[in-house]
């Protein structure tokens, strides 16, 4: 294969790989993300419950400088999935 036509690949591959990058960075800046404090007060759970959920997996986390943050959107897709299924309750 030509070298031209390997550095087009590559620079392609390049400007897909760079579109990602910033699409994720858009997603990042848009999430809204729950502290502890918010997670307890929210959900009216003790700090053993939250770090029982943690330990089974039962809630996503995340750590980022000892602190660790969960998703809001996990929280509202899940209520929005209680709520629809209400009626099967």
């Amino acid at each position: 294969m030509p070298v031209r036509s390997e550095v087009e690949i590559l620079q392609t591959q390049v400007e897909q790989l760079t579109k990602a990058v910033l699409q994720l960075k858009e997603q990042a800046n848009n999430d809204i993300w729950y502290d502890n404090a918010d997670v307890l007060k929210l959900f009216n759970i003790s700090e053993s419950t939250l770090l029982r959920y943690r330990k089974e997996k039962k809630i996503p986390f995340t750590k980022l400088g000892g602190r660790f943050l969960y998703p809001k959107a996990f929280f509202t897709k899940s209520l929005m999935e209680k709520l629809e299924n209400k009626h099967l309750l």
